[in-house]
């Protein structure tokens, strides 16, 4: 079994323009989009073109991750959990909540994924350019996989969170079902709503999990596609079908966790932990986590991002390898996480203990023991990393195992909003920030608002 890893290739430079709303195959290039749309390997290097958009450091390669991180600190040196101090301004925008509509990581992060989406739906709608049949429908389910993941993203950043139980009529993203060759032309689009946005994101998952293969090299595969859908669910509240898919992974996959907690990170080879990561190599450049996370001499900018007090103090065990897994900078004293320290070392999206978390928590919601008891999933965990196992387990145990073993992997913002927690600015609970709070919604960027004439703004941010 390999992992899956998304790889920069030179062929995103030659295939794609790095336009600033969505995708475009870019005339200036050898060959023109005529040529690029009628041919099989025009159409096979505009998936790979897809994968490799997700892997830039705007997107999956670090931005999406570090900005819902910060998006869930306090902005308060002796409250948070992780004190931003780099000179990036939207970042500190992110870190105080205070995020401006021109902010430009959150137009990259728009835009990029749009990117994904046309790819996709281009590939999709040009597949009869592919002569196997095999081979189609496996490029399908990839850009299925690839257009779910961005959609995603986009409806967990920019639009009020999703509320189990209820009918979502919120405000989501704007759906682009099809392709867009002509740039040219009104591209006006109202957004969806957040429950039609889901909509799309699970039956893309679905169709993916069903046409991959087990094993698809570089890929997404089979049990990456369960994976997400695992993740999209338990986002939901949706706990049964979070835990039937979890289990599925766990069981089918023959992914197995690492021997040691440090061994899940700065590999560059195959792990048998991942699902599904990003490959960053000398010939593609830094990876964008390393140069927020760690030290000058691990490949960073000196840590941008400092692992503070507050968080060491949630272990309750001090052998527990995950509360160690750090060090101090010694140019400037900050505490740096030891997970970003090779800066050409993969970047893990998806890994099997995430599954694990997600088969505990969502069994204990739904008073089921499926595969395993809640308690034994996280006593795996804890005896990984060297922790004193626990007893017993109740559903503040579980989120807390989840926040320490996924800390800095870009899970916090999110969780934050599916728990519906409010952030605490200052300890003594006078100042909450709630889960649904205005400023823990990115802005419709200013480009979509310019050339959208359908679109709305999101509150708080005027338009």
């Amino acid at each position: 079994m390999k992992s899956n890893k998304l790889i920069l290739f030179i062929l995103f430079a030659t295939f794609f323009a790095s336009c600033d709303n969505e995708l475009e195959i870019d005339p200036k290039q050898n060959e023109d989009a005529t040529v690029t749309l009628s041919t099989e390997t025009g159409i096979t290097n505009i998936l790979t073109g897809a994968y490799a958009i997700a892997a830039d450091g705007d997107v999956y390669g670090g931005r999406i991750l570090t900005s819902a991180d910060l998006l869930a600190q306090t902005g308060i040196t002796a409250t948070t959990d992780f004190r931003w101090r780099g000179t990036f301004g939207e970042c500190r925008q992110f870190y105080s909540k205070s995020i401006l509509v021109n902010n430009a990581f959150v137009q990259q992060i728009y835009a990029r994924n749009y990117q994904i989406i046309n790819a996709a739906n281009t590939v999709i709608e040009n597949i009869d350019k592919v002569q196997d049949t095999e081979r189609q429908t496996t490029m399908v389910a990839e850009a299925n996989f690839l257009r779910s993941m961005a959609y995603f993203d986009l409806v967990r950043f920019f639009a009020k969170p999703y509320e189990a139980g209820q009918a979502n009529p919120q405000l989501g993203v704007v759906i682009r079902p099809n392709a867009i060759y002509d740039f040219t032309i009104d591209l006006a689009k109202e957004r969806s709503t957040v429950d039609e946005v889901y909509t799309v994101i699970i039956a893309g998952l679905n169709l993916a999990y069903n046409d991959l293969p087990e094993d698809n090299s570089f890929y997404a595969d089979k049990y990456a596609a369960k994976a997400l859908l695992a993740r999209v669910y338990l986002q939901q509240g949706n706990y049964p079908a979070a835990r039937d898919a979890a289990h599925d992974v766990i069981e089918n996959s023959g992914r197995s966790l690492s021997a040691r907690y440090a061994n899940a990170f700065n590999h560059d080879e195959n792990q048998s932990e991942d699902i599904f990561a990003i490959q960053i190599t000398k010939q593609t450049g830094e990876n964008e986590m390393t140069n927020l996370y760690a030290s000058e001499n691990n490949g960073g900018r000196g840590g941008d991002i400092e692992i503070r007090s507050t968080y060491l103090a949630k272990f309750t065990d001090p052998a527990d390898e995950r509360r160690n897994f750090n060090y101090i900078n010694p140019d400037n004293g900050r505490r740096l996480t030891s997970k970003y320290t090779n800066q050409f070392g993969d970047v893990p999206l998806i890994r099997l203990a995430e599954m694990y978390l997600i088969r505990a928590e969502a069994n204990f919601r739904a008073g089921t023991f499926t595969g395993n008891t809640p308690v034994a999933d996280i006593n795996l965990l804890r005896t990984r990393a060297n922790a004193t196992n626990f007893l017993t387990v109740n559903l503040a145990t579980i989120l807390r195992e989840r926040e320490l073993e996924l800390a800095m992997e870009g899970f916090a913002i999110h969780d934050l909003k599916r728990t519906k927690a409010s952030i605490d600015v200052f300890a003594d609970g006078t100042e909450l920030i709630p889960y649904n709070d205005n400023s823990l919604v990115f802005p419709i960027p200013l480009r979509e608002m310019d050339t959208n004439s359908k679109i709305s703004q999101n509150p708080g941010y005027g338009g």
